[in-house]
């Protein structure tokens, strides 16, 4: 659970545009794993 605190306070003191690059990776990897069926872009 520490871990996740941790990567929640670097996430809020980050920049916006360090934030959207984390989203952007997260729904990657999410979009990778459960939509497989999907045609990649």
């Amino acid at each position: 659970m520490n871990e996740v605190i941790k990567c929640v306070r670097v996430f809020t003191r980050s920049p916006l545009r360090v934030r959207l690059q984390l989203l952007n990776i997260v729904c990657g990897l999410i979009s990778e794993k459960s939509g497989r069926h999907n045609a990649p872009r």
